[in-house]
């Protein structure tokens, strides 16, 4: 069977436990940042529910859900497209 890399041509990358542990991290970090996503997700379908449920009682409780859901997705759509264009880190 014929090879098609050539691995004696470059020297493999230097790998260390630290280097190992940062990348671990990161992904970590990347999965957490996924869950707290979909939870705040969750949160304003929950929310935007609670206030159509409660429509024909309490009409100003589905106004003040249905804004809370207004300016919390406009709000995390704003810093999301922030932080994307950053590459991912806010800088103070």
């Amino acid at each position: 069977m014929n090879q098609i890399y050539n691995f004696e041509q470059h020297k493999p990358p230097v790998l260390n436990e630290n280097m190992l542990r940062a990348e671990l991290e990161r992904r970590r970090l990347r999965w957490q940042t996924a869950l707290v996503a979909v939870a705040g997700t969750l949160l304003l379908i929950a929310a935007a529910m609670l206030g159509f449920l409660v429509l024909e009682d309490y009409p100003w409780i589905t106004a003040l859900c249905l804004a809370y859901v207004l300016f919390s997705a406009t709000g995390g759509s704003v810093l999301a497209v922030v932080v994307t264009k950053k590459g991912g880190v806010i800088h103070e």
